[in-house]
Parts: C-alpha cells; structure tokens; sequence
C-alpha cells in the first residue's frame, strides 16, 4: 500500500467564458465541487491507476468533513488514520477556470488545521507501506518523520545492505525497505532541511529558482548536490519540460535526462479534473 502524507481541501471551481473583470456579475458555464490539495490529488491518481493507497493528514470535524471522506470512499482510498480536529475549519479553495485561455487561477483560504505531528506517525503501522510520499509543506515536523522512516528502513534494510550498495548505480529507493519521496515545490529556504531524508525527491519550479536555477537541467544539477548519493531527482518546468537525475558522490558523474513537454495548440483545461 502506498501512503500520501499532506493536505486535503474542498475545491469551488467555476468555469468562465473568459477571466472576470473586477466588480463585474458573471454566470459561470460550470462549477463543481472537487477534493483538492496535492496529497490528496496524488492518491487519487494512484487509486485511479489501480494502486492500493492511504491518505494520511488532519481533518476538521466541519460541515465539508462528510464530503471529504465520501469522495475518498468512493474512490477506495483509505483515510481511517486521519486525525479529526475537533472545532477546526479546513481549509477551501476558490478556483476560476477561463475557457477563453485555459488558465485556472486559485484563491485559497488556509483555514486552522494543525499540521501533522511525529506522534501522528508513531501510531500509524508503517510496515504495511509499500512507499510513502509526503508533500513538503511541514519543515517544522517533516525532519522528524522523515528520520524515522530511516531508522526504521536501517533497521528492515534489505538483503543487500544499503553500505553494500553505496558506490553502485542502483537509486536508494531500490533499496530501501520504505522508499520515500518528496515534494518541494514552495518558494521557501527553509524547506531545503527535507532534500537529504528522501529517496526520491519532486522539486517546484519556484524552489528551483530560489536555490539559483535558470531552468530544468541547472536545477536538476543544483539539487543532485543537496541531497544524499543515489537520490533520485526530478524537476518539472512547466512547457519547458521535465529534467532527471539520480544524484552521485562526485557531482561530474550525475548524467541529467531531459524529457520535452508536449505543448497543445489550444489548453483546453490546466486544473485537470
């Protein structure tokens, strides 16, 4: 089973003709009622691949907690770990889709659900993970619940030790009893703490560009030096494409792949749903 650790929310998304001019009254073409937030929209896909998985973050016991779980269940992902914040207020999403450009712009209201704690992670059993991936959005937890998989992972390590493995060419989540992944995407230093606890490592444009990349390949190259040898680093760019990497001990042995994007002739919809 594969565990995705991080938000959920309830998305508002409308459907324009074209982007609403300020102070204007408009009629959208549709709207719909989605469960959004990036952990969350992981294990769906996972789910819809035909993967078994669990999402793991808090809940607010409010009016929008009965939607939430319902779309899980419906969809067969697993949620009975999830904490329920007794008088909390999850947080919401408004989302404007223009049919005219395809854009989708997103105002989100953050609500007051605490994030997710290293006790949280103590009650789940984690030896019935296949993989765990964590959305990178809690640097002031995320270092202790990271560093935890790894005990644990030393200590359930496979046959072929990971010291036995250190100067071959087979990534670390290969080899890993847990693999964890990560995503560090936000436009914050202090997220950079995360880069050397995971195995395979999902990095932001805007977190990119914070650490001095120009584009996918220099950021690709970048963040090989920030994480542990046979980290395995990925780097979207948006219409630019894609760059990847497994990160190695002496930086000039990393060989970056680059994978063009394919650009449509007219977007019909970037939020995806």
């Amino acid at each position: 089973m594969i565990c995705s650790v991080g938000l959920t929310c309830v998305d508002i998304v409308s459907f324009l003709p074209h982007y609403p001019l300020e102070d204007s009254d408009q009629r959208c073409t549709k709207q719909s009622w989605e469960r959004g937030g990036n952990a969350s929209n992981n294990a769906t896909v996972l789910s819809c691949l035909g993967a078994s998985v669990e999402y793991f973050g808090t809940l607010a016991d409010d009016n929008l907690l009965q939607f939430l779980q319902s779309d899980m269940d419906s969809l067969g992902i697993k949620r009975e770990n999830c904490p329920i914040i007794q008088c909390g207020t999850g947080p919401i999403s408004v989302v404007i889709c223009s049919e005219e450009t395809g854009s989708r712009t997103i105002v989100h209201a953050k609500g007051n659900l605490p994030e997710l704690t290293v006790d949280d992670l103590e009650k789940l059993d984690i030896s019935k993970y296949s993989w765990i991936h964590f959305e990178g959005r809690n640097e002031a937890s995320l270092p202790a619940m990271l560093t935890r998989i790894k005990e644990y992972n030393s200590i359930h390590s496979k046959t072929e030790s990971l010291q036995q493995c250190a100067n071959d060419l087979k990534p670390n989540y290969q080899k890993a009893k847990i693999p964890v992944s990560i995503e560090v995407e936000k436009h914050r230093e202090s997220l950079a703490v995360l880069l050397p606890l995971a195995d395979v490592v999902l990095v932001g444009k805007d977190f990119a560009m914070l650490q001095g990349a120009k584009d996918c390949i220099e950021a690709a190259k970048i963040i090989s030096t920030k994480v542990e040898p046979g980290t395995v680093v990925v780097c979207p760019w948006g219409d630019q494409g894609a760059s990847y990497c497994i990160a190695r001990s002496n930086p000039a042995d990393v060989d970056v792949k680059k994978q063009d994007a394919y650009v449509p002739d007219k977007i019909i919809d970037s939020l995806g749903i």
